[in-house]
């Protein structure tokens, strides 16, 4: 079931955007780059950069787990963009959840 309040952010335009005017968010494990927007909905881009995270099959599995992670969270009408820490892979799902939903809920307009 698609929920239609939250959409990902794929275009580089969409992402400069949200650089250039922002306010961070973070903890040791995410650091969040949002905005609001006049949406009304939830977009989000991901970052899970190859110096942190060598491996494809491991930046996969964490863009998976954190589309899964955001699913579940409590629609906000902001752009934001989520650059995953090193960290996030000593860390068992659930503990990243909570350290997302930690960062998530920091976010207010």
């Amino acid at each position: 079931m698609k929920n239609n309040k939250i959409c990902a952010l794929k275009k580089t335009t969409d992402f400069a955007a949200i650089i250039k005017k922002h306010e961070v968010f973070n903890n040791v494990i995410f650091k969040i780059r949002a905005r609001p927007n006049c949406l009304n909905q939830l977009r989000f881009g991901l970052a899970v950069n190859k110096k942190n995270f060598p491996k494809a099959v491991t930046r996969n599995l964490i863009k998976r787990q954190l589309r899964q992670i955001i699913q579940r969270v409590q629609p906000k009408s902001i752009d934001m963009i989520v650059i995953v820490k090193s960290n996030y892979i000593n860390n068992k799902y659930i503990n990243n959840a909570k350290f997302f939903n930690e960062v998530y809920n920091l976010i207010h307009f």
